[in-house]
């Protein structure tokens, strides 16, 4: 265990991270949850915990991971890398969009209650939903099915206004 908790605090002087209670009680509690569920922590997974709350705002492609890893440990495997991106979006740590001419990112949402995404298909503009649509959305799933405390993700793919009217105006499509 001790090499883990190195791996964490080498990080931290390496990249200048937070090392503030708040931060590092939330960092214990995700380890705390993802060993919960059967998750044996190695230092990759520590990591990248790490770094998705260091960016929990940001969509971050896999090769950005991939670099971010590959500072601290020496030949980390891309497969390693996947394996536990798919454990980490399957325990609803994170999530992963699929943006037009970007290709896969993934976003920290565990303690997010609603992430939803309006995603233009032609310019991969991304905008956030709206709150309160999706807050009418939790609460008749409590009202009609007894069911709360959901954590609703949801991705619409369509065309922002600005690519809507390109299209309309094109005679050719």
């Amino acid at each position: 265990m001790l090499l883990h908790h190195d791996a964490i605090i080498t990080a931290y002087r390496v990249f200048g991270l937070r090392l503030g209670s708040n931060y590092m009680k939330r960092h214990a509690d995700l380890i705390i949850y993802l060993k919960s569920k059967g998750l044996r922590m190695t230092p990759s997974k520590e990591l990248l915990i790490q770094f998705f709350l260091d960016n929990k705002n940001r969509h971050v492609p896999i090769k950005e991971l991939y670099d971010y890893l590959n500072k601290s440990i020496e030949d980390v495997d891309r497969t390693t890398i996947y394996r536990n991106i798919e454990k980490f979006i399957s325990l609803g740590l994170i999530q992963e969009l699929d943006l037009p001419r970007v290709g896969k990112v993934y976003q920290y949402v565990f303690d997010k209650k609603i992430h939803h995404y309006y995603i233009c298909k032609s310019c991969g503009k991304v905008n956030k939903g709206n709150a309160a649509l999706f807050e009418k959305i939790e609460k008749a799933l409590k009202d009609i099915h007894d069911f709360s405390k959901a954590n609703l993700s949801m991705l619409f793919y369509g065309f922002c206004s600005k690519c809507d009217s390109s299209i309309e105006s094109d005679t050719s499509i």
